[in-house]
């Protein structure tokens, strides 16, 4: 949407403001509805690629560290 549209598309909205309010409240969350779902769906797409990441392998301190402890429970 270039400028120009939106700048026809807030006039547009004012406009029928003036006539009946609740068109131009319909308008405008029509306007802003796709960047909602978006940043609704967004957090799942993440948590969803979060658990099939792939980790390093821990390192040196955290393996000794861990022989340690297995030792210390034998």
């Amino acid at each position: 949407m270039n400028s120009i549209s939106k700048v026809l598309f807030w006039m547009l909205t004012i406009g029928l403001g003036f006539v009946n309010p609740l068109i131009s409240v319909a308008l405008v969350i029509l306007y802003y509805l796709p960047g909602i779902i978006q940043s609704a769906v967004t957090p799942a797409e993440e948590t969803i690629y979060d658990e099939h990441a792939e980790y390093d392998e821990p390192n040196e301190p955290m393996k000794e560290y861990s022989d340690d402890i297995r030792e210390k429970m034998r």
